[in-house]
């Protein structure tokens, strides 16, 4: 007698672990919609501030997208990430769509805060078009994210003003603290700290728009005092992280 389809068929991880590692990224999935929000809330302040606003709602929708291609790269993966997997190594299809849709709404956040000025636009339309390359050839393909997120912090601290924009930078070794820990250790909670600490960039972008907005950017101290608390926090916690054991792989059945 035919069997239903399991949703657990797809998970190689035990339950309460695939409960927050699945729940991480559909907090991943979602919380771009945090910035269609504050774009529509604040439009007639942003109509002021940035170029061409209503790319912020395509940049939204780009996000999202990026992180439905990463959950189908995941799940090609069975959610159990190693060093050999498509979503560690940078060698899925689903992945390189995953990081192109990155790159090109960080494109997309520069040309609507910037996009006036030709040193914004010109740089960010060629990266996002060059990156599905530099991924192909496994050659640096870092750099163009990198570059292209130091653009777009930039050009929204330009236009908006607010030093809380800079916390995104912050999250992208936070990000490879927590990746390198969990293909070190084999420990799969760890994925879900990172996909947190990936997707969360959105949040300090929102945070600025609406201190701009009303007029109550927040001072350099704040910043300063969150970096350093990340920063001790990260050296203080690493030698207990990478001493976490592998996540047994669930059997199947």
């Amino acid at each position: 007698m035919p069997i239903g389809y399991r949703i657990t068929q797809d998970i190689d991880l035990p339950l309460p672990t695939a409960i927050w590692v699945l729940g991480a990224h559909l907090y991943a999935l979602l919380v771009p919609l945090v910035l269609v929000t504050a774009t529509t809330h604040h439009w007639a302040e942003l109509k002021i501030l940035t170029a061409y606003p209503m790319l912020f709602y395509v940049a939204a929708g780009v996000m999202m997208a990026g992180s439905a291609f990463e959950i189908a790269q995941n799940t090609i993966d069975r959610w159990y990430l190693t060093p050999a997997t498509g979503s560690a190594n940078g060698t899925g299809f689903c992945d390189l769509l995953f990081y192109t849709c990155i790159v090109a709404s960080q494109a997309l956040v520069a040309i609507a805060c910037m996009g006036d000025r030709m040193w914004i636009t010109l740089p960010a339309v060629v990266i996002t078009v060059l990156f599905p390359w530099f991924y192909m050839r496994q050659a640096l393909q870092f750099v163009p994210m990198s570059v292209l997120g130091l653009l777009a912090t930039i050009a929204a601290y330009m236009q908006l003003g607010a030093p809380v924009i800079f916390l995104q930078l912050l999250l992208v070794p936070l990000t490879l603290y927590f990746f390198t820990g969990l293909l070190r250790t084999g420990n799969q909670v760890l994925h879900g700290f990172t996909t947190v600490a990936a997707s969360s960039g959105v949040l300090f972008l929102v945070q600025g728009i609406h201190a701009s907005a009303v007029g109550t950017p927040q001072g350099w101290s704040g910043v300063i005092a969150a970096v350093v608390i990340t920063v001790f926090a990260a050296i203080a916690l690493r030698s207990w992280i990478y001493a976490l054991p592998p996540t047994s792989r669930r059997k199947r059945k």
